[in-house]
């Protein structure tokens, strides 16, 4: 009987480390490992608490923080990444059959980005490849891209206006106004060179967030993401 006891006694202190410390930091381990992935950066942090920890193992967490840096949103970099939810549940069998971490619900899981101007510069020079010394400024009426381009042997200078929109959870940049001076056929004829293009597809965000918002300010553009409810996804 005492040795029952005792098998009994150790059985549930080994319960108790796996539920209160393992299983939790299992959920931490592998929610870090999946954003960064997703996001393409080593540079992130999660903090994933629940009172009493043990919750953690039933895949309950009453708050969630992640901050990435320089991390990547399609083919846009993002300098700065938040993320911030309040009881959040897991699917904790998906997640130690190493399935990834799927998000069964959420009472709020919000997102923020900000992309500079040299983020955006980045992509723009990517996109548009013709483009050389490329310039960026951002305000709240929009964006101003400078550039110069060789044309038929003949450097000529390139003013694009646009936006950065957000359309069906996908990021676009969108321009309104080109300009090209000093080239030898008009700015009409040259068009189909630039115009508008994806920044990022619209599964690009971690944890089921879809993209809601893209936000001109000086100097940055602020995205904002939030998650459907009654969605689950990965």
């Amino acid at each position: 009987m005492r040795k029952a006891l005792t098998i009994a006694g150790l059985f549930f202190i080994i319960l108790v480390v796996i539920t209160e410390f393992v299983l939790p930091g299992l959920v931490r381990g592998t929610l870090r490992t999946k954003a960064a992935s997703r996001l393409a950066t080593s540079d992130v942090t999660v903090a994933v608490d629940s009172a009493p920890a043990a919750l953690l193992a039933l895949g309950e967490a009453d708050t969630l923080h992640v901050v990435a840096h320089q991390a990547k949103v399609g083919d846009v970099t993002v300098q700065e990444l938040t993320l911030d939810g309040k009881v959040v549940r897991f699917d904790v069998p998906a997640l130690v059959r190493g399935e990834g971490v799927t998000v069964n619900g959420a009472r709020e899981l919000r997102l923020q980005g900000i992309v500079s101007e040299d983020d955006l510069r980045a992509v723009i020079a990517q996109k548009v490849d013709r483009l050389e010394d490329v310039a960026v400024r951002i305000t709240p009426d929009g964006v101003l891209t400078t550039a110069s381009v060789k044309l038929f042997g003949r450097k000529a200078d390139v003013e694009m206006e646009g936006e950065v929109v957000e359309d069906g959870g996908a990021l676009y940049f969108r321009m309104r106004r080109l300009n090209i001076k000093n080239a030898l056929l008009g700015t009409a004829k040259l068009g189909d060179m630039f115009g508008s293009f994806q920044l990022a597809a619209a599964d690009k965000l971690p944890f089921g967030l879809k993209l809601q918002r893209a936000i001109q300010k000086d100097g940055i553009v602020l995205l904002t993401a939030e998650r459907e409810p009654g969605k689950a996804a990965q």
